[in-house]
């Protein structure tokens, strides 16, 4: 045994000797350090890069996603911070090479805006996620496109519980928003959220109103589908405004359909946590109702009432199915 522990210790003594060396002011130099090493946020990294781009327009500069690439055109989209509808934007891709782009259209509802160009070379679309799959305590990574003469801006975090609320100071939309603890600056806010699968569930916008401080927000990527074919069909976004602040019923635990007094066996629907005020359902729709269809039709989730918004505008007339103190009833509201 003795004999082992001596060999063990020659030999340690000699690989340090080996990978360290003594500087000039006497100071121990690391020679050779891990080589190689790669998490899984290396790997997503490495797999998203070249979807994301750097666009400056005047002084600014946002970072952003590619969506689509159809036709040689590739479909961009970015936080609406900074730009003008009316200008054209020179978009810097992840291989140095720039084109010129034009915006298509901006929402203002989300904050976003979305960009084509033609940039005369094969571009690479994001893979996108699913954003209703989403936990709390998930690994996320925040990315930004290149910057000038310089990578691109990346940072990772944890993923809070899904968040509502207002993403724009100047707007009564609710939007479906992811909260985690990723660096944002004025590098990456435009950029993406992206699973550990490399898919992305958000795109970064500025801290909203009611945003906490230190916490990077995103437009789930379920809602950014919304936005983009709006304003790639029409140019601008078309939805009517409900004012229900839910959680999809498919994410609560028994501990919280018990404190709802929803069945344990229950697994559609959306919990009603809170209501916009002057909305249309103010006064008719109260804290823990549970909305269980609309214009007659069984509601799976939250996700889902958003997606059916979309499809409506202000002044159409929608009937809500509701649960409340285990009695169903209807409600007919005038959207806003």
């Amino acid at each position: 045994m003795l004999a082992a522990l001596l060999a063990w210790n020659v030999w340690l003594t000699v690989r340090i000797y080996k990978y360290t060396t003594v500087g000039t002011d006497n100071r121990t130099v690391i020679q050779n350090t891990v080589d190689g090493y790669t998490t899984d946020i290396t790997k997503v990294v490495e797999n998203a890069r070249t979807s994301f781009v750097s666009i400056t327009q005047g002084i600014r500069s946002n970072s952003g996603v590619v969506i689509a690439y159809e036709k040689d055109t590739a479909y961009i989209m970015t936080s609406s911070q900074g730009l003008q509808a009316n200008a054209s934007v020179s978009v810097l891709f992840e291989n140095t090479l720039s084109a010129e782009g034009t915006v298509v259209g901006s929402d203002a509802g989300t904050g976003l805006t979305l960009i084509k160009t033609v940039p005369g070379f094969e571009v690479k679309a994001i893979k996108q996620g699913d954003s209703s799959l989403v936990n709390a305590g998930e690994i996320v990574v925040a990315m930004g496109g290149r910057r000038d003469g310089d990578s691109a801006m990346v940072s990772s975090g944890t993923l809070s519980s899904p968040v509502q609320m207002e993403a724009a100071s100047d707007s009564i939309w609710i939007s479906n928003l992811l909260e985690a603890d990723v660096t944002v600056g004025e590098n990456n806010i435009g950029g993406g959220m992206l699973n550990l699968s490399g898919e992305l569930i958000g795109v970064i916008i500025p801290k909203p109103v009611n945003g906490q401080m230190d916490m990077g927000y995103a437009v789930s990527v379920n809602e950014m589908k919304n936005v983009y074919n709006d304003l790639k069909n029409t140019g601008s976004v078309t939805r009517a405004n409900l004012g229900i602040i839910g959680r999809s019923v498919s994410k609560m635990n028994a501990y919280e359909k018990s404190a709802n007094n929803i069945s344990l066996d229950q697994t559609s629907g959306v919990c009603v946590s809170g209501v916009q005020k002057e909305s249309c359902v103010d006064g008719f729709i109260l804290h823990g109702d549970l909305l269980s269809a609309v214009d007659g039709k069984s509601l799976l989730n939250e996700d889902e009432l958003h997606t059916i918004l979309y499809g409506h505008a202000a002044g159409d007339t929608m009937i809500l199915t509701i649960v409340r103190s285990g009695t169903e009833q209807q409600v007919s509201v005038i959207l806003k």
